[in-house]
């Protein structure tokens, strides 16, 4: 996709990007598009992504009041968040965080899917409360 919107990126800014975005397709998509076009830089997706101000702040609301509406996803994803190491949740808490496309699984545990949802919490403490 890098090639196809004609950008000669580095191994090492490929890699950045999706550590960031996870591979999200719907979010590598819009970054490449938006940078290819000039209309953001790499640094500046970088710093702003997980803000308000960043170019995925709807992406990021849009998750944070469907996890609003449970309380028990609320509590896990801030257990997800809140460790480096993969966590171990209640099968279905996970089933259901893994199909809103906020975490993944290894093995039997979940971590975010991407840095973007841990360091969004990380923006802005209050978010999930």
């Amino acid at each position: 996709m890098v090639q196809k919107h004609q950008l000669n990126w580095t191994e090492a800014e490929i890699t950045q990007l999706m550590k960031m975005l996870g591979g999200h397709p719907y979010l590598v998509r819009r970054s490449l598009y938006e940078i290819a076009r000039s209309r953001i830089t790499m640094s500046q997706l970088l710093r702003t992504a997980p803000t308000e101000e960043g170019m995925f702040s709807d992406h990021l609301r849009r998750h944070l009041l469907n996890l609003q509406e449970d309380a028990n996803l609320v509590t896990a994803m801030k257990k997800v968040i809140a460790n480096t190491n993969p966590v171990r949740l209640e099968t279905a808490l996970a089933f259901k965080l893994r199909s809103m496309g906020l975490v993944r699984l290894q093995g039997n545990d979940v971590i975010p899917l991407c840095d973007l949802y841990r360091s969004y919490k990380k923006q802005n403490p209050w978010l999930l409360v």
